[in-house]
């Protein structure tokens, strides 16, 4: 995470997965293990991936930190710079087209607004990171991997962004910079985002599953669909070379 000089008045913090992109943490990491090594190597993680479906649709169901623990697993064994590698291909060659072209509209009015864009998402760091430079956020939470010796020990350190602790690594992040949390937004599309959507002044839910729609008509919070038309490189107003 990198932290920028403070000249926005409060924080507009996104959601990625299904809020942004069109693309989950599945996806990603199908990707990865894909392309991560020789063609007898890919199949035989690719099988990997398959062996754990039953456990991710279990935990997607039911607990997105166990969610997060179980994919993240998968990654045991692959160097840090291969993954970071791979994270700026999957970024240039997937991720930025499928970014909603109506999220960057969204986007750059909430900068203009002085909203400050921040990223809090569960994918992986070395794919996040990729992907914050091109679009000119400077700040993100995302899940990072510990390593030994430069090898993924297929743990997450802490904290594992997702449920309570989107929420908490929040407050946090306005408690040390000094904006009000009733200033800022939040966007997410998930019912397990939730506690995240809450703790902030102005949630708005984004392609809503079932249970947030629910929620946000009951709470008559904004709710905003947008449709998966691409969005490519060029139409990005801010990008990190501004």
């Amino acid at each position: 995470m990198s932290v920028q000089k403070n000249r926005f008045r409060a924080a507009a913090f996104y959601d990625l997965d299904g809020t942004l992109v069109d693309v989950n943490l599945l996806h990603v990491t199908a990707y990865m293990l894909a392309n991560v090594a020789e063609w007898k190597g890919r199949l035989a993680n690719v099988a990997a991936l398959a062996l754990r479906l039953p456990r991710i649709y279990a935990a997607e169901r039911h607990d997105r930190r166990l969610l997060n623990v179980t994919i993240f697993g998968i990654f045991r064994g692959i160097s840090r710079d291969r993954l970071f590698l791979l994270g700026e291909e999957y970024c240039e060659r997937v991720l930025m087209q499928h970014f909603y072209a109506q999220a960057v509209d969204l986007m750059a009015g909430n900068r203009e607004a002085g909203l400050e864009p921040i990223l809090v998402t569960g994918s992986p760091d070395f794919v996040v990171a990729a992907l914050a430079r091109r679009i000119g956020v400077e700040t993100f939470a995302a899940n990072r991997l510990a390593y030994s010796r430069n090898l993924a020990s297929g743990r997450l350190r802490e904290p594992i962004i997702a449920g309570e602790e989107k929420a908490r690594w929040c407050e946090e992040y306005a408690a040390r910079r000094g904006l009000r949390l009733s200033d800022c937004w939040g966007y997410a599309d998930s019912y397990y985002d939730l506690p995240f959507l809450t703790a902030l002044g102005h949630p708005v839910a984004v392609n809503p599953d079932r249970r947030l729609l629910a929620t946000a008509r009951d709470r008559q919070w904004p709710i905003i669909r947008f449709a998966k038309t691409r969005a490519p490189a060029p139409a990005w107003p801010y990008n990190g070379e501004s």
